[in-house]
């Protein structure tokens, strides 16, 4: 689906592909156009009026670039990501969102809804400046609305690895270890692709690139600045869940040498009742056999040897 906006200083509207070329061609208005999930040939229709790198148009349609900026001087190439993790159980959900920002156009590509684009999508008729002030506005506008949901997203696995800190001691069950191994590797898929976004989006400031207007420059900024709080959080997470993993594999270990610590007393105290037991159970009659209730007397030995074993470990403090 390929939907085109345009934009004056009164109003914003929907036009075709061709309007749209049209427009950017007579500079009569600010055009946006948006490529949702379309292969190849749909999108070179798109840009290729525009006078896009043939390399870009490849790595419009490849989802696996990873966070990156291109100057190409008359535009740029921008490739960031959104991100969705509303059920810790599953791994986290990552979308490439694609940018090609001109003097008067933009172009953006990806696979399936993101909310930043429908955010963005859902404004704009009630606020045409966002796009009628320049692209680069709303490039802007996207990112921003981008990075606002990483936070929340924060907020989550703060609450999900606090939960982990205080279950550890007592959840000794094994989708404890399953749950902290999902989290983990969660963190760590995030990570991967914040690095390099908050290094794409901190090289949105730099002076030399001249579609992004100069007044831009401090709101990216501070857009820069919302992400490398995120990375931030997201580096101390890793280093809580790697902590509280050794945490819990370590009370797994003290449990059982606990349990093994109680056979190896219960399998002490059995040993020299083995040997009384062992002794008369020899095939061959033995004095004690004639004695009054001599049965009694084997018993009350056994007792007492299994006593006396009980009280030797006691008193060394190895029960």
């Amino acid at each position: 689906m390929i939907l085109v906006w345009a934009a004056d200083a009164d109003s914003a509207r929907e036009v075709t592909v061709a309007e749209g070329h049209r427009l950017v061609a007579s500079g009569a208005a600010q055009v946006w156009f948006d490529c949702e999930g379309d292969d190849e040939a749909a999108v070179l229709a798109v840009v290729a009026p525009l006078g896009v790198h043939p390399l870009v148009v490849d790595d419009l349609v490849t989802q696996v670039n990873r966070p990156k900026l291109d100057d190409y001087g008359d535009y740029l190439y921008l490739v960031v990501h959104s991100a969705r993790w509303d059920d810790l159980a599953d791994r986290p959900s990552l979308r490439e969102v694609d940018m090609v920002l001109g003097m008067n156009w933009l172009v953006t590509y990806h696979e399936g809804t993101t909310r930043s684009v429908e955010a963005a999508r859902a404004v704009l008729p009630k606020r045409p400046a966002i796009l009628a002030r320049g692209p680069a506005h709303l490039t802007h506008f996207l990112l921003d609305v981008l990075v606002d949901h990483w936070v929340p997203l924060a907020d989550l696995l703060a609450d999900a690895v606090d939960r982990l800190e205080d279950e550890v001691f007592t959840d000794h069950t094994p989708d404890m270890h399953a749950r902290i191994l999902r989290i983990k590797r969660g963190v760590s898929g995030l990570r991967r692709i914040l690095g390099p976004q908050r290094d794409t989006v901190l090289a949105l400031t730099r002076d030399e690139l001249r579609v992004l207007p100069a007044e831009l420059r401090p709101w990216l900024r501070d857009v820069y600045d919302r992400l490398a709080r995120v990375a931030d959080q997201l580096d101390s997470f890793r280093d809580e869940t790697a902590s509280v993993l050794e945490l819990h594999l370590s009370t797994v270990s003290n449990r059982m040498n606990e349990v093994i610590k109680r056979l190896t007393v219960i399998a002490t105290i059995g040993l020299p009742l083995t040997v009384v037991t062992s002794y008369y159970g020899m095939n061959f009659e033995l004095p004690e056999y004639r004695w009054p209730h001599s049965e009694w007397y084997a018993l009350g030995l056994m007792v007492a040897v299994g006593l006396a074993t009980w009280w030797f470990l006691r008193s060394r403090r190895w029960d």
